[in-house]
């Protein structure tokens, strides 16, 4: 019983703990986002996370991507301009995660931006704090 404990304890303690590095909510640029977002840092790998209340508009090919610009400076003509994709919308609603490319340095990019390459339509933003 005693060597099974301690190999419990050792397990847990040599465990990667997932910390959170990102998080907040979305802006609207021409559809509104509901729900809250976070990046988590679990090891060497970094996972974005959308919360149970996100929730958008239907549409084809929406894409996440991370982008230099900031809020401010991100239009509908730029923004895909040099991005990084993370991934494919998988569901309009409800939680959901996306595993960020490996090699992305977060410290590089200012938004987060979901946008429909088939229309040109930058959907929504949010700020990487």
């Amino acid at each position: 019983m005693k060597k099974l404990l301690i190999v419990l304890l050792m397990a847990a303690t040599s465990a990667t703990v997932a910390q959170v590095s990102h998080s907040g909510s979305w802006i609207e640029k021409s559809y509104e986002v509901e729900g809250k977002w976070e990046i988590v840092k679990n090891g060497e790998v970094n996972i974005l996370r959308f919360d149970k209340d996100f929730d958008t508009k239907k549409a084809p090919d929406l894409k996440i991507f991370l982008s230099k610009l900031s809020y401010d400076d991100v239009t509908k003509k730029n923004a895909t301009s040099g991005t990084e994709k993370i991934a494919e919308l998988k569901e309009y609603e409800g939680a959901q995660q996306f595993t960020i490319p490996a090699g992305i340095k977060l410290s590089d990019y200012k938004t987060l931006l979901i946008h429909c390459e088939q229309y040109g339509v930058l959907w929504s933003v949010a700020k990487l704090n």
